[in-house]
């Protein structure tokens, strides 16, 4: 571990640290990025940023390009935004076509590129998978301010089942492991381990999609351990 110096984390909202304590965001001072920075005693570069998709991750990265080239290894944690849509509109016209933010083609393509530029730099990328999503608690914090009308229309648009919000959420967590699999990319899992718990809720905030402080706990240790495992690899 010690041969590792810097790393660029780029990503969105969950690699940020942001968290959502039910009235607000707020950005936790020891999010799993700044404790493997610490744990792992090296300096990270993190130029996440909340809302960011793959296209504007893309856009940060030539606005860091130095930074990256200067780095070991760059952490890359996309598709949480990319994988959303927007429900107001849903909500207006269930009966429509209705499409994500970034559209899984594009998803991909835009993710291989990226790769690409991180190699070209000289810098080893790393991806993550998404974390977990609670379809509950995130159909409810999307539809909060929503009326009832509008809040049965999205319901509509869903088939009358709840649970399909997380079908795209999976669908792109699912897509970087085959990216990462077809680029010879490796990719940490922060997904499963939500899963090991049997009630993971409190490792998630309210709205259902962003890790709480004990989230971040939960990904910081499993980052350093796959990280261990990987490096001597790379």
């Amino acid at each position: 571990m010690n041969i590792i110096k810097r790393i660029v984390a780029l990503g969105d909202s969950i690699t940020k640290g942001v968290i959502y304590d039910g009235e607000s965001y707020k950005i936790l001072p020891d999010g799993f990025v700044s404790q493997c920075a610490e744990n792992m005693n090296v300096d990270i570069d993190n130029y996440s940023r909340m809302g960011c998709t793959i296209s504007r991750g893309a856009q940060i990265a030539e606005q860091h390009a130095d930074a990256i080239a200067g780095s070991d290894l760059t952490l890359v944690e996309f598709g949480g935004n990319d994988s959303d849509f927007c429900w107001t509109d849903i909500a207006s016209a269930p009966t429509d076509n209705h499409y994500p933010m970034t559209e899984l083609p594009t998803f991909r393509q835009m993710y291989r590129d990226l790769i690409a530029r991180i190699r070209q730099l000289g810098s080893k990328p790393i991806l993550l998978t998404l974390p977990l999503i609670d379809y509950r608690r995130f159909y409810n914090f999307v539809t909060r301010n929503m009326d009832e009308q509008d809040r049965s229309n999205v319901l509509l648009w869903l088939g009358g089942q709840e649970e399909r919000i997380r079908n795209y959420h999976d669908m792109y967590s699912l897509a970087v492991y085959q990216i990462g699999y077809q680029e010879r990319v490796p990719v940490l899992d922060i997904t499963s381990p939500f899963l090991h718990n049997r009630d993971y809720l409190p490792y998630l905030c309210v709205d259902g999609i962003h890790p709480s402080q004990q989230g971040h706990d939960l990904i910081a240790g499993s980052v350093m351990n796959q990280l261990q495992r990987i490096l001597p690899q790379m």
